[in-house]
């Protein structure tokens, strides 16, 4: 059996991100230990003061390690260290990387550092889940369709082979996420090392993630999460035409977050790839969503130059097969996210 059941301790790298934060929160509500790692203590202690705000009858189940560089050869191997499974989630997120590298470099690296610390160091590791995403398998030179675990996203690597420092933003960043799980340092790696390590392998790839945030920004300008985009679009910039992308498949961190945990417990998910994604929308549909619930202090009208025809569409039909995940619909992820904008004081200037 690779599955694990509280109060197994789980290492969650990246612990201090969006999905990392909501991550810990719920493993250690239903009973894990967990042990976090973060690049620097400063941000270790910043999750243990979260915690001791939010849920203080939990905190003395984490800890947290420091891992100053993820890319270092034997960056991890204190951290796998008697842990009984991994969520692998430290990677870097931009559309804005100058050189491919800045990103390449430690999505890779820290891919590989983390299973080669498990195989050295992971003898108690029973599964480790890595973080892909749908750009792993979504091509953006084909016309809109329907993608699953199947699919592989060549044409963004071939497009940084090719352009280097030149190709686009999203091609460097689905160039980066493609390369961390498909090639040596994931699948290959696992496949390579299979038949000596106690563990397994799984990956996780969520779409575009929204929803309500697990730590407390001073203000809405400090968000550097997919939040602020619903907070600048929602309250803050009229002009559709300056939103990006137009059109993306997107998922609940809430859903995200209980399929990782499914990942670790159900025994099936072992060897598998599985999208964990709720639908594509249009930056519309969010304001359609938002103004039905009379959430918008204006009404906005329809954008004119948002997509009409099929979208491109990542399937959730693994996960909903394999997890048992049921995804939040857009309406209570608009509700419960500007609701949370609400909670922290955001809105009254705005008569919200």
């Amino acid at each position: 059996m690779h599955t694990v059941s509280p109060p197994a301790t789980i290492l969650v790298t990246g612990a201090n991100g969006f999905l990392g934060l909501w991550q810990v929160r719920e493993l250690l509500n239903r009973g894990y230990r967990v042990r976090g790692s973060v690049r620097s203590a400063d941000k270790g202690e910043r999750i243990k003061t979260l915690l001791h705000e939010k849920q203080p009858l939990v905190e003395d189940r984490f800890e947290y390690i420091v891992v100053p560089d993820i890319t270092k050869d034997g960056a991890f191997d204190e951290a796998v260290t008697g842990v009984d499974s991994i969520i692998h989630g430290a990677s870097p997120i931009t559309l804005w990387a100058k050189d491919p590298q800045e990103l390449i470099a430690p999505a890779v690296g820290g891919t590989t550092a983390v299973l080669k610390s498990a195989l050295k160091h992971g003898t108690t590791v029973r599964r480790v889940v890595i973080t892909g995403s749908v750009v792993t398998m979504m091509r953006t030179d084909a016309p809109p369709g329907v993608y699953d675990e199947n699919d592989w996203n060549d044409y963004a690597v071939r497009e940084v082979e090719r352009l280097g420092k030149d190709a686009s933003g999203a091609s460097k960043y689905d160039a980066s996420k493609v390369l961390a799980e498909r090639g040596k340092s994931a699948w290959e790696f696992y496949n390579a090392q299979k038949h000596e390590v106690p563990w397994d392998l799984t990956s996780i790839g969520p779409s575009f993630v929204f929803g309500p945030l697990p730590e407390d920004p001073a203000s809405p300008d400090e968000m550097v999460t997919t939040a602020s985009l619903l907070w600048s679009s929602f309250f803050k910039d009229p002009k559709p035409a300056m939103r990006y992308p137009p059109c993306f498949n997107y998922v609940d961190v809430r859903d995200v977050t209980e399929a990782f945990i499914r990942a670790l417990e159900v025994e099936a998910a072992g060897g598998e790839r599985i999208v964990a994604t709720a639908r594509a929308v249009t930056w519309q549909d969010w304001l359609d969503a938002a103004r039905d619930l009379g959430l918008l202090p204006l009404l906005e009208k329809e954008d004119p130059n948002a997509p009409k025809g099929p979208l491109p569409t990542a399937s959730n039909a693994k996960s909903q097969r394999l997890l048992g995940i049921k995804y939040k619909s857009l309406q209570e992820t608009v509700k419960d996210t500007v609701a949370d904008f609400a909670s922290r004081g955001w809105l009254k200037h705005l008569g919200a």
